[in-house]
């Protein structure tokens, strides 16, 4: 089974800042030449909640694909790639994702669904990647304001987070959502970004996209958004989150009491 994960990093100080952003170019050697990693993207942050065009350079993410969940855990404890993430991050958190379905490709990367994928389990993770048309920007960008506003009061919405590869061109959005209908009622019909998806489709705002949905296995670290939130595999703790705080039951009781 094919397991994607999506680490994201927080660094405080301006040394570490300063560190975390010479990686954007320093570390891909690194990654690339990691045992079993068959697809990673490192991505820098904008400001809020990510949908921004002012960049945080205090939060950074990694999304990569492992060809197991145990070879997952492991190297993203281990891996000689990660050490200086794991040493100078201030927070860090990692959720193990199985894709479910996909459409689209990423740089001409297709996530591998699984023969026999289980079903759709909740929460649903749906991650969505945009390249977005040079003589585009004005419009896109022109909308996400609204977009970023109406989303972070979505009460159905668990978390949600903007990052991307290339500033303004490449925009990813990775969320987390209590239901399939809450995820899609927002996507299509929402006033803000059912308005934006039509017209990225009737104006051809997109040069590439990918949309891939996930269930989601595992969980480790905190991060706001994201403690309390398990999948089907218990929480492992890391330094982290020693108590593994974000455990099955918590999380459990949270979705029963809604």
């Amino acid at each position: 089974m094919t397991v994607v994960t999506f680490s994201l990093f927080r660094f405080a100080t301006l040394r570490k800042r300063l560190w975390a952003f010479s990686q954007m170019g320093l570390a891909k050697p690194g990654l690339s030449a990691t045992p079993d990693l068959s697809f990673f993207k490192l991505m820098g942050t904008g400001s809020g909640a990510g949908f921004s065009t002012r960049p945080n350079f205090g939060v950074y993410t990694l999304l990569a694909q492992w060809p197991s969940l145990d070879i997952a855990r492991e190297r993203i404890a281990s891996a000689s790639s990660l050490s200086g993430y794991r040493s100078n991050a201030d927070q860090m958190a990692t959720l193990y994702l199985e894709p479910v379905s996909t459409r689209g490709n990423w740089d001409g990367h297709h996530f591998p669904i699984a023969e026999g994928a289980g079903n759709q389990t909740m929460p649903v993770v749906a991650l969505t990647r945009a390249s977005i048309r040079p003589s585009k920007l004005i419009r896109f960008w022109s909308k996400v304001p609204a977009i970023s506003a109406t989303v972070e009061a979505e009460n159905m919405r668990q978390f949600m987070i903007g990052t991307g590869e290339i500033p303004w061109l490449h925009q990813v959005t990775l969320s987390v959502w209590q239901s399939i209908e809450a995820m899609e009622s927002f996507s299509r019909n929402s006033a803000t970004h059912g308005e934006a998806v039509r017209c990225a489709y009737s104006e051809n705002w997109f040069s590439e996209y990918c949309f891939t949905r996930f269930n989601l296995l595992s969980t480790e670290g905190q991060w706001q958004g994201l403690t309390g939130l398990t999948g089907q595999d218990k929480c492992t703790p890391t330094a982290f989150d020693p108590d593994c705080s974000g455990g099955m039951a918590k999380a459990a009781r949270a979705i029963a009491t809604g």
